[in-house]
């Protein structure tokens, strides 16, 4: 018994030691781990409030406010978020002392400067390390954003900054788009009735994005994007994997930085193949000069040659049109197809021109630019209701891959200045036009539809350019192309098909977290 006891002295004493001695390491090692997660979590936040205070102040430079409010909304955006934003540097232009952006980041070159480094700061009070002599710690993190170059596809963007309705449908029309890029529409409004669906409109993305090869034959799936914070999107958009994403980040006119063509020094002209009223020139019925047999008699086919339209191309009923490659100058009287015609492009003839291509595969470029004053109901582009026939006939075209016929048009070369633009109408035309495209009977187009001003313009004068679709079955309209313009409204209760490629890539001014 009493060497028990003893045992037990001992062994409280020794508890007693190590209690004592381990007793203050622990408690260390316990307030190191606590100190550490706080200085952790701390750190996280940093670097968080550093990226949004980047982004706020790049946000700025985008807009063109200047460098002093970006410097300001990064001040300020580091400390609604609890910290100090102590540096906002300006000076990396080029990359040239960043060796983690060079070959990775390409910085806008229209834009000085083009990117912001800000770093935060926050001191951090310690708990358990006091004990050890820290009573502080300053937790620091950088953010880094740029205003950036990158290749992009090209989605149906509708440019106007600040219009209710800048897309809208109105009917049962159903508008399908197939293949192209992850985001398949684009809509730049920020007014909270950006989008208007009125009737059973549908955009049908289900077969939309890269996955689809612009057939609609894979269930792929596409972005419809809205900058407006307008949700849920107002009507049907067939369902995943296609999403609408409100709040979205603009996109800049991909094109804006193609140069309009100067107008030609000469004259375009119109050759009739045949015509009924033309004593000695064989009749339409007899296929000739790539003119098809079977047109009624009264019927009439001209080969059109590019050049400088003063008083516009209007291709009336009953007419049969090709065009040669080229450029189209259009001044005034607009592009117009009148029901009961057919437009396409020419083949067996000269079809050699240096700015939109060469070959038996034709292309052309029209460029509708009117002067003041402008007449709002002529100066425009203009495919009115059936046109894509002729007494009923559609006159399949192989050619131009449109086995169903009607108007088949190409627009100039993806590789060459014009960046595969058809229909190009002037950006600083001083009056607000509307554009047409009806359905019905076969309007089957390769190439962008471009009818646009500037963002700036339109703030500035409030004019701007929209396009109606009307669409028809939709075998026979068909669009393979983009659409890139102010405002875009779908009518009727036809459907419009839209065969997209996600090859079509310009450089799109963008910005982004490059850190």
């Amino acid at each position: 018994m009493k060497r028990s006891a003893k045992r037990r002295v001992g062994e409280r004493g020794a508890s007693f030691f190590l209690v004592m001695v381990l007793g203050p390491a622990l408690i260390g090692i316990v307030g190191l781990a606590l100190d550490a997660g706080q200085l952790y979590v701390t750190k996280r936040r940093a670097q968080a409030a550093a990226d949004a205070a980047a982004q706020a102040g790049v946000m700025d430079l985008y807009r063109e406010y200047g460098w002093a409010a970006a410097s300001a909304s990064a001040i300020a955006y580091g400390q609604k978020n609890g910290f100090t934003a102590s540096e906002v540097d300006p000076q990396h232009p080029n990359c040239k002392d960043l060796a983690w952006c060079d070959g990775h980041v390409t910085l806008s070159g229209v834009d000085s400067p083009n990117l912001i480094q800000v770093t935060v700061t926050k001191v951090v009070n310690t708990i358990f390390l006091r004990a050890l002599g820290v009573s502080l710690s300053t937790v620091k993190a950088v953010g880094t954003a740029a205003i950036s170059v990158e290749p992009q596809p090209v989605p149906i963007l509708v440019l106007h900054p600040t219009a209710s309705g800048s897309f809208s449908t109105n009917g049962g029309n159903t508008i399908r788009v197939c293949g192209g890029p992850p985001r398949s529409i684009q809509v730049n409004s920020s007014d909270s009735t950006s989008v208007v669906v009125a009737g059973g409109g549908t955009v049908d993305l289900s077969r939309a994005g890269p996955l689809d090869p612009g057939d609609c034959s894979i269930d792929a799936g596409a972005d419809f994007a809205n900058v407006s914070s307008e949700t849920p999107y107002p009507g049907a958009l067939l369902p995943s994997p296609s999403r609408y994403i409100p709040s979205a980040s603009l996109i800049e006119d991909p094109l804006i930085g193609v140069v309009a063509p100067a107008q030609p020094a000469v004259n375009g002209s119109q050759s009739y193949v045949c015509a009924q009223s033309v004593a000695g020139i064989p009749k339409c019925p007899v296929a000739s000069h790539n003119c098809p047999g079977g047109l009624p008699s009264d019927a009439t086919c001209v080969i059109y040659s590019p050049g400088y339209y003063a008083a516009g191309i209007q291709i009336n009923s009953k007419t049969f049109a090709q065009f040669r490659p080229g450029i189209y100058w259009i001044n005034h009287g607009g592009f117009q197809l009148a029901q009961n015609s057919i437009a396409r492009m020419a083949t067996g003839v000269d079809n050699t021109d240096p700015s939109t291509g060469t070959g038996w595969k034709s292309q052309m470029l029209v460029y509708n630019s009117p002067s003041i004053p402008v007449d709002k109901n002529k100066d425009i582009l203009n495919v009115s209701a059936n046109s894509g026939q002729i007494n009923n006939l559609a006159f399949p075209d192989a050619p131009n891959q449109c086995p169903n016929g009607g108007n088949c048009l190409v627009g100039s070369p993806t590789g060459s200045s014009y960046k595969g633009i058809l229909v190009f109408q002037n950006r600083a035309t001083a009056t607000t036009l509307s554009h047409a495209l009806q359905g019905g009977s076969g309007w089957n187009v390769k190439g962008t539809v471009y009818l646009t001003h500037t963002a700036a313009s339109i703030k500035a004068d409030s004019t701007y350019q929209s396009l109606s679709l009307q669409g028809g079955a939709c075998s026979s309209t068909v669009l393979q192309g983009e659409i890139i313009v102010d405002k875009l409204s779908v009518g009727g209760n036809g459907c419009i098909t839209m065969n997209l490629t996600s090859a079509a890539v310009f450089p799109v001014r963008q910005v982004a977290l490059v850190q």
